[in-house]
């Protein structure tokens, strides 16, 4: 069995804790290059883009829902994250669709 960990200064070494406990796990989300905030913008235009489908607003969110997923998309790329890269290329393709359908009724 492990010993407990001290506290020496009031602040805690991660490693060493998620070390002691096999049951912790370490965030792995990178907080240290780009992916950060746009997951973040991401999601707002991804939450935007829902709000404005439910107010009957298109085809702005359709332009709000393919903004989150283009970066999401970049997002899961980088990461390496094969389900979450299908997942929103293929949303993304259906928005797409759908948004091309408007512009087609406005122009013709």
């Amino acid at each position: 069995m492990t010993e407990p960990l001290e506290e020496t200064t009031g602040n805690y070494n991660v490693d060493e804790i998620v070390e002691a406990d096999p049951q912790l796990t370490k965030i792995v989300t990178p907080t240290d290059d780009w992916t950060y905030w746009a997951k973040w913008i991401g999601n707002f235009f991804l939450i935007v883009g829902t709000l404005l489908t439910n107010l009957s607003l298109p085809p702005f969110n359709l332009v709000f829902t393919a903004i989150g997923l283009t970066l999401w998309a970049a997002v899961a790329a980088n990461w390496n994250d094969r389900s979450l890269v299908v997942l929103n290329v293929f949303l993304l393709g259906t928005v797409m669709m759908s948004l091309g359908q408007h512009i087609k009724e406005f122009f013709l």
